[in-house]
């Protein structure tokens, strides 16, 4: 078992206490009169934050052009629960944790929370058993697959500007204009509104702390109008009328 799990890993454990430690449920002494096994609470406690340093140094390095709160958004749709999960499932790691007979029953192997946390653990582990650096690669290459599938459609949490700007441009109709039409209150507490045009109809509107926020909110809304509200026929019509 231990052999099959390191292959998946692509690491040997030099102390093969350690995986048998990430690996284990606390529901798996439940009931067990003799020898209890530590579990892996400890160790996902470690594994979550080792997870979360290795994605924060990664999305830092890869990733220039983000400010801070973009950076946060995507740093915690990457270490979600249900991210680390998929990944887990993915790999098929879901079969070696040991689970107490009721966990079993009650489907364990494919409970989210369990799942995300035994690669928590596990990335503990191999933290320990070796250092920072080679943990960081093989947890970054249990990620990569992930990454280069979804990067392109988590880059864009709560970017409306460039999923509208996309659509735009691929009904011919060019490239969305935003206009900062409205700011009111004094700072810190200042609200900047910001509206969005196609040629000379206006498709959207929003409001936010700088005019950046509020330009998102507008494409935001543009997008929640739907196709029948952007009559992207029409908005051709005029955009080309005014540009001859």
């Amino acid at each position: 078992m231990f052999s099959e799990l390191e292959n998946i890993l692509g690491y040997s454990f030099k102390n093969i206490d350690l995986l048998t430690e990430a690996i284990t449920h606390k529901s798996f002494n439940e009931g067990r009169r003799r020898q209890n096994f530590p579990d892996n609470e400890r160790l996902e406690f470690l594994g979550d934050s080792i997870i979360n340093l290795i994605i924060t140094e990664y999305l830092f390095k890869q990733f220039s052009n983000l400010k801070e709160g973009d950076l946060s958004k995507l740093k915690a749709h990457l270490v979600s629960t249900s991210f680390l999960y998929e990944i887990a499932n993915k790999a098929g790691l879901q079969k070696f944790i040991q689970l107490g007979k009721g966990e079993e029953k009650n489907n364990g192997r494919q409970n989210k929370r369990i799942i995300a946390s035994l690669f928590e653990a596990i990335s503990g582990a191999i933290y320990l058993d070796s250092s920072f650096k080679k943990a960081s690669a093989i947890i970054i290459r249990f990620f990569s697959e992930f990454l280069k599938n979804h990067l392109e459609k988590i880059t864009k949490i709560n970017d409306y500007k460039s999923e509208l700007q996309e659509i735009s441009q691929s009904k011919g109709i060019g490239t969305p204009v935003y206009k900062l039409i409205k700011e009111s209150g004094t700072p810190p507490y200042k609200i900047f509104t910001s509206a969005v045009f196609m040629g000379d109809k206006k498709i959207g509107s929003g409001t936010g702390k700088n005019k950046r926020q509020s330009e998102q909110n507008a494409a935001y809304d543009a997008l929640n109008k739907g196709d029948d509200l952007f009559d992207f026929e029409r908005l051709s019509e005029v955009f080309f009328l005014k540009n001859e």
